[in-house]
């Protein structure tokens, strides 16, 4: 193995073993855990409510998936956010600009917790509520479902490491992620369907959730293509928030060289 490439995976390794270190010293335990999986519960049980208002059994029905797909972007928009901001009242920043890995690389790194702690939750939703909301096939189609909700997770987290960069310009961190989510939960119609000629439908389509969704609430009446077509989609919403997030870091990293903007404290 040459060098180089082994000198990336150990690094990359390091940085693993050293988020989940962090995630256990300040986020595991059992009160944690608990709460964690209490709060989707209710969330997901609070959704489906609203849907079965809305269009009784065909809106629970449809409520009840979008909120289970929606149950880890709390996870990887908002707890996401601390993969970088928490260095900033260390004063440490500067050391992850002027490492040898990039920027971007540690923040995904250091995520990768926070995608396993919000599918936890939402498998901990779906397996409590889904048997009666679903009925127990209706659970099992869904559950082998979940390497779509794993394709949704990580584009929100794309999403997410975006609201990170964000932050570190100097915008609100509680205003940034919270905005993020809102607009995740409204325009790809986790609760109620969207009209496709509706402003929150186009919004959508640049937003993550909404593609990978309509292809989880679609495996029987969509055609193949139409799947891989949906699915295609959320990688590439995926990849162009990664994008952007890549673009974002640079710009604010030169101007901080050049002092146009200070270091975030």
């Amino acid at each position: 193995m040459p060098d180089t490439l082994r000198h990336a995976l150990t690094t990359g390794l390091r940085i693993c073993r050293l988020s989940w270190k962090d995630y256990r010293l300040t986020s595991v335990g059992p009160g944690a855990s608990a709460g964690i999986a209490l709060r989707t519960v209710f969330q997901v049980a609070f959704f489906t409510l609203l849907g079965q208002l809305a269009a009784q059994d065909a809106g629970r029905a449809h409520a009840f998936v979008g909120s289970v797909a929606f149950a880890p972007v709390a996870a990887v928009t908002s707890h996401v956010s601390s993969v970088v901001t928490s260095e900033v009242p260390l004063g440490t920043m500067y050391r992850l600009r002027m490492g040898d890995t990039p920027l971007l690389v540690v923040m995904l790194l250091r995520s990768w917790v926070y995608v396993v702690e919000g599918l936890a939750a939402s498998l901990v939703a779906l397996l409590v509520l889904g048997p009666t909301v679903l009925g127990g096939r209706g659970t099992v189609d869904l559950a082998v479902g979940y390497p779509l909700i794993l394709l949704t997770t990580v584009s929100c987290l794309c999403a997410g490491l975006f609201c990170c960069a964000l932050v570190l310009t100097g915008l609100d961190e509680g205003l940034v992620v919270n905005v993020a989510g809102y607009l995740i939960l409204l325009c790809a119609g986790v609760v109620v369907p969207l009209d496709p000629q509706g402003l929150l439908h186009l919004a959508g389509q640049a937003l993550p959730l909404g593609a990978g969704l309509n292809a989880l609430r679609a495996p029987g009446t969509a055609s193949t293509g139409e799947l891989w077509g949906a699915i295609a989609h959320e990688a590439l919403v995926a990849g162009l928030w990664l994008l952007a997030t890549a673009v974002l870091l640079r710009l604010h990293a030169r101007r901080v060289r050049t002092g146009a903007a200070p270091e975030p404290v």
